[in-house]
């Protein structure tokens, strides 16, 4: 007997034998009751509130409370708990406080047995009556809760087609868009309102049909809901009969499965186009099981391999695939868990033993409980082949980035068109100069033998001919493939070709690759052919570009031949002449004037031409201003002009003359240099570029022959000037000194006869008038600056300057130790007289110190004096300024003049304190338009045409400005020699960007070669920072490599520098030990870029494309 089936009694008397009776009736009349006693209410209550009971029967009259009294207790606690008042005492009054107190049955004691009988009874009777309830209750409350929570709606309704409902609970709102209340009022019905039209009479009869095979049905239909949606629904049911049989009604569940019913379709849909794609599917599809047992196939991979679907069924995977072994696969499958994929490569063996390569992709899809796996395999001989023929041409295309001539280029392209293609009747055909041909310059063998005379494709060819299909292609820019030549109505003319494509390369011409057989090219022939077409393009560029530059360098350095010999000319008629010759026999030009200005002419007038000039072009005498001509015009702006046509230009004086194309170079202020040609569009970039470097050499020439003239009269003029002044140096000698000499013995004599206070005077003047004839016959002397320098030791010269002049009690510090070269005598008057100055003005105990400038070459010379005041520092080196009583003003004037023909920078010993004689850096100053570091600038350079010896004028003026300290560039603009220009302002940029000049708080600031050397070993401007900062990887050393000896060969430094710095750089960066190089050695990797620094060849080009690869690897 299980615990649910035991009825726990609680009898309460006070009588304990009577208790122990009726418990043995109870228990004998049903053994499911168990009884506990108690002899008063209290211990009642106890073991109520100690075990679970079932059922209490007490007597009524108890000491303490009584029976009527012990119920109400209960009642507090326990309300539906049985209670049986079992009473000797029978009264209507007890009866009536019994019910209302709420006991559950009332019975009297008696002396028979059967009394305890019809106590079981009612005992079993109430708690079986209590247990229901509950059970009832705990239903209801279950079927409540699962109406709650059930997902859709709850109903009882009546069987017509209008499915009228009786009662609806549950997510009917959210189901239909209706309350509930609608439905049950009758506003709304199922079968005429909610179910969908289309459905209606299906879903009655699915109803129907199992109503009447057992009473039970189940159905899925769509419904409108109130909002027009539609939906899915799945309905479970069945009738409820009366106890004739009848039905009376419908009672059932309604759920909505709309996204259920979407998923099933769309799997019944993805299921056919599965089934689809297996029957029909491109690749060869495979079932196998676990053991590796193929359990079906579909028709693409019984093609390729020729099993039937008999012999299919009785195959593993490892007799189809190759690479399959066994063991292994079963291992491997078993680790795959159900919807996993995997790619692999195998080898698949067709039923007559042939084999192929395919690509696998498999998956586990366990199919009704069984595991399954599905193989789809590829064919991929075809792109094995195009791989292997892909590798090929990669390998014979990086063979074209060596090429050096046209012929050697296109050759190679044919031969790889025949090896890699089997196209072995091709050529490379490249327009003429003319631009009415195309001309074979490289055909394959085979084309050569199938072709009497090697074809070339004339631009006027009639349509039908292989020429005119050709230049069709080429006119177009854009590929032809043509598979049947002889069935196309495109060629009319026999050929060879059967198969053909034509592929313009650019303006170079036509790559033609054809075949003696039809369809002969598959579409990877046709993409290879593409890849070797853009390559042979990128390669003509390159051979022809070579080509070009080298031409370009073979005219620079005859074009530099030819400078020197301008500037060796004599004349300006001789240098004339040597334009004509130079634009000539170099640059090619057939009609050449050079015309000079003639001021007393009043325009340009003609002194050389070349011999076409006579035959071609009327003699002019003079282009003046007036003369409204295309000459003038580009004298008068100093710029060159290039006409590509002269009879559509304005102005022109020569139309009509045949000459069509002109080119006019003005040569400064000293003339023009007109170049023409007969036909149009004459002059590429390269001839303007190369004319303006003959004009910028002649203007040079020119100049130089200029100031040697402007030399020679100032020589002259020198000459004559030192001739009066050792006429004037004898006259002071001897006719001033004799007098002197003479005055100064007579002082003396009469100090001997007699004592005057005036002596002394007169003595102070004889002194005076010495020192001036003597600083007199310095400066007369100093005039003569023809000595040849030689080495000097400076120490040594110092020493002994100190010791011949009077020094007192100074002090004289050197810590000079060089020779440098000088006149040693004028070096040592100015060491003398600045020696003399500092003692005379600084006291007796002044310092002198002298010392190196640091780095640069040179000196200098200084002391703690106090200097002299600002305002005066102009006027101290003026003949005649002197600060003393007995100063002659010559002191310092001699030193300006030595200093002057020493050709170093004059003293500045005479500010406040200590300080030295400022340096300019050396470096090579580059042009700042086009970094060039002579007069021969770039064709499109800001400054073309520019004299050298002007651009380091410009540079020198300001650095001589910031050698001096640091100030605004405000300042410097109006602190510079003679006016501030565009030269001068793109010289500053240049240094500042350079990073030479560094913008501070204080102003600009000229960083000293150590300090610029410190700054710019690490570049921070892009892209070289990046190079620098991340390093290089293969596929850019040589970029990398490149730009960064470029880079420190532009910010100045030397060779080792710049070595040293590369290398440093290649192992720290990491680049190094990345690889890819062919060089044992960083060293000799480095090296092998040395012609880059004597180049001085550009970095940002190089630095912009090893950047591009550098972000790809980052």
């Amino acid at each position: 007997m299980s615990d649910g089936d035991t009825i726990r009694v609680l009898h309460v008397d006070d009588d304990p034998g009577f208790l122990d009776l009726v418990a043995t009736f109870l228990q004998r009349k049903d053994d499911r009751i168990e009884v506990h006693t108690a002899t008063d209410a209290e211990e009642g209550l106890a073991v109520l509130a100690d075990r679970a009971v079932d059922c209490v029967v007490s007597d009524h009259d108890m000491p303490g409370r009584n029976g009527i009294e012990f119920l109400r207790a209960v009642r507090e606690s326990y309300p539906d708990l049985p209670f049986v008042l079992f009473t000797g005492k029978g009264s209507e009054e007890v009866a009536s406080d019994a019910i209302s107190a709420g006991v559950t049955d009332y019975l009297r004691k008696g002396t028979g047995t059967e009394r305890y009988e019809l106590l079981a009874n009612r005992i079993v009777n109430a708690v079986d009556a209590r247990r229901s309830r509950r059970m009832l209750s705990e239903r209801t409350r279950r079927l409540e809760t699962l109406v709650d929570t059930l997902p859709g709606i709850v109903y009882r309704c009546r069987n017509e087609p209008s499915w009228p409902m009786e009662t609806v609970d549950g997510e009917v709102e959210a189901v239909t868009g209706y309350p509930a209340e609608s439905f049950e009022r009758g506003d709304v019905t199922w079968g005429e309102d909610v179910i969908h039209p289309d459905d209606r009479e299906a879903a009655w009869e699915a109803v129907q049909e199992g109503l009447a095979e057992d009473g039970r049905f189940e159905v899925t239909y769509r419904i409108a809901t109130r909002d027009g949606t539609t939906k899915w629904v799945w309905e479970r049911g069945r009738g409820v009969h009366a106890d004739d049989g009848s039905l009376e009604a419908l009672e059932g569940f309604i759920t909505d499965v709309t996204d259920r019913r979407e998923r099933e379709i769309r799997l019944e849909r993805t299921t056919a186009r599965l089934e689809a794609l297996f029957e029909g599917s491109p690749d060869m599809v495979v079932v196998h099981d676990d053991e590796g047992g193929i359990v079906d196939a579909n028709p693409q991979f019984r093609a390729e391999t020729g099993y039937d679907r008999a012999a299919i069924g009785s195959l593993n995977v490892w007799e189809v695939d190759r690479t399959v072994e066994p063991s292994e696969a079963r291992e491997f499958w078993a680790r795959l868990e159900p919807g996993d994929r995997r790619k692999f490569e195998g080898e698949y063996r067709r039923r007559d033993g042939s084999t192929f390569p395919v690509d696998i992709h498999l998956r586990r899809l366990d199919i009704a409980g069984e595991k399954r796996f599905v193989a789809s395999a590829r064919d991929v001989s075809d792109r094995e082949r195009r791989e292997r023929k892909l590798k090929q041409l990669r390998e014979r295309t990086r063979e074209l980035n060596y090429t050096q001539t046209v012929e050697e280029t296109a050759q190679l392209a044919v031969d790889t068109a025949d090896e890699v293609i089997d196209a072995r009747l091709s050529g490379v055909h490249l327009l003429n100069d003319e631009g009415t041909r195309l001309d074979p310059v490289e055909i394959a063998d085979t084309a050569a033998e199938a072709f009497v005379v090697p074809p070339a494709f004339e631009r006027s060819a009639a349509p039908g001919t292989r020429a005119h299909l050709a230049w069709e292609a080429f006119r177009a820019s854009e590929p032809t493939h043509i598979g049947e030549l002889s069935a196309s109505d495109r060629l009319t003319e026999p050929t060879p070709a059967e198969s053909v494509m034509f592929h313009p390369i650019g303006e170079h011409g036509l790559f033609v690759v054809s075949s003696a057989e039809a369809d002969a090219f598959t579409e990877t022939d046709v993409l290879l052919v593409e890849i070797l077409a853009n390559y042979l393009e990128t390669a003509l560029d390159r051979v022809v570009r070579e080509e070009t530059l080298r031409d370009r360098e073979r005219s620079l350095e005859r074009l530099h031949d030819a400078t020197r010999d301008l500037v060796r000319a004599e004349s300006n008629a001789a240098v004339a002449e040597r334009i004509v010759e130079a634009a000539g026999e170099i640059l090619g030009f057939s009609i050449v004037v050079v015309r000079f200005y003639d001021s007393d002419g009043g325009g340009l007038v003609t002194v050389a031409e070349s011999d076409a000039v006579a035959e071609l072009l009327p003699g002019r005498e003079v282009y003046g201003p007036d003369a409204d001509s295309l000459n003038w015009d580009s004298f008068e702006a100093g710029e060159p002009r290039v006409y590509d046509d002269i009879e559509t230009a304005a102005g022109s004086v020569d139309g009509g003359t045949g000459l069509r194309s002109l080119m006019l170079l003005p040569m400064g202020d000293h003339g023009t240099i007109s170049v023409g040609e007969t036909v149009t569009g004459a002059f590429d970039a390269t001839d303007e570029f190369l004319a303006r470097i003959l004009a910028t050499a002649a203007e040079t020439a020119l100049d130089e022959l200029e100031g040697e003239r402007t030399l020679r009269r100032s020589r002259n003029e020198l000459r004559r000037q030192n001739e009066r002044l050792e006429e004037f140096a004898g006259v002071v000698s001897h006719d001033l000194r004799n007098p002197l000499n003479v005055a100064t013995g007579r002082l003396a004599l009469a100090r001997a006869d007699c004592d005057s206070e005036h002596f002394d005077a007169v003595e102070r003047a004889h002194d005076r008038m010495g020192a001036l004839i003597e600083d007199l016959l310095t400066l007369a002397r100093d005039e003569d600056g023809d000595a040849e320098p030689e080495p000097v030791d400076v120490e040594a010269l110092l020493r002994d300057c100190w010791r011949t002049v009077d020094t007192a009690d100074a002090t004289l510090r050197v810590d000079v130790e060089r020779r440098v070269l000088a006149d040693e005598g004028r070096l040592k008057r100015l060491f003398e007289n600045l020696i003399r100055n500092a003692v005379e003005h600084g006291g007796d105990d002044v310092t002198v110190t002298v010392d190196t400038l640091g780095e640069e070459d040179g000196f200098f010379l200084a002391d703690d004096g106090p200097g002299v005041p600002s305002d005066e520092r102009e006027t101290v080196f003026e003949a005649g300024y002197s600060t003393g009583e007995t100063g002659t003003g010559f002191g310092l004037r001699i030193v300006a003049r030595a200093a002057r023909a020493g050709r170093r920078p004059e003293p500045r010993h005479l500010r406040r304190g200590p300080s030295q004689s400022p340096t300019v850096p050396r470096f090579a100053y580059p042009c700042p338009g086009c970094r060039t570091t002579n007069s021969l600038h770039d064709a499109d350079c800001e400054f073309e045409g520019t004299a050298w010896h002007r651009i380091e004028k410009a540079y020198t003026d300001v650095l001589a400005v910031l050698v001096d300290g640091s100030v605004t560039e405000s300042a410097l603009r109006h602190a510079v020699d003679g006016e501030w220009s565009g030269l001068h302002r793109a010289a500053l940029a240049l240094l500042k960007r350079e990073g030479r000049v560094a913008e501070r708080d204080a102003g600009l600031e000229l960083l000293t070669a150590e300090r610029y050397r410190e700054e710019v070993s690490e570049p921070t401007r892009e892209p070289m920072a990046t190079i620098y900062r991340e390093g290089s990887y293969p596929g850019c050393h040589d970029n990398s490599v490149f730009a960064l000896v470029a880079w420190y060969e532009m910010v100045g430094l030397s060779w080792e520098e710049t070595r040293a710095n590369v290398v440093d750089w290649l192992h720290r960066s990491g680049t190094w030990e990345r690889g890819g190089f062919e060089e044992a050695t960083p060293e000799q990797l480095v090296d092998k870029k040395r012609h880059v620094y004597e180049a001085g060849y550009g970095w940002k080009e190089k630095a912009q494309a090893a950047k591009r690869v550098i972000e790809r690897h980052g």
